[in-house]
């Protein structure tokens, strides 16, 4: 799964959200994960996505941590697009193709 580090995002409220294309052989999988700097605190939220369909998974993040957001697809030529956003308003939207792996440093 290749794995792009997307940057920084301020704490708050973050969603994933994956759109999947309606070609799509079989469901996918939303996976937002997180934990603060210490370790401490670790979150993750998952949905499933059937082809064609939408799904979203938040996490609260309260203090500088790590953040992984991760679409996993059964098959390379699978695709859709992936939007990150803090407190409604979207850091990253991009179509993605394949399993994908975004990570993001939390900061205060």
């Amino acid at each position: 799964m290749p794995k792009v580090f997307k940057g920084n995002i301020k704490v708050g409220t973050i969603s994933a959200k994956f759109l999947s294309d309606f070609s799509n052989v079989d469901p996918d999988l939303l996976i937002a994960s997180y934990a603060e700097a210490s370790g401490a605190n670790p979150q993750t939220a998952h949905e499933a996505i059937a082809p064609g369909g939408a799904a979203s998974v938040s996490i609260t993040a309260t203090k500088k941590g790590l953040l992984d957001v991760m679409v996993v697809t059964g098959h390379e030529e699978e695709s859709g697009r992936l939007q990150v956003s803090r407190n409604g308003t979207i850091a990253n939207d991009e179509a993605i193709k394949g399993p994908m792996e975004w990570v993001y440093t939390v900061i205060e």
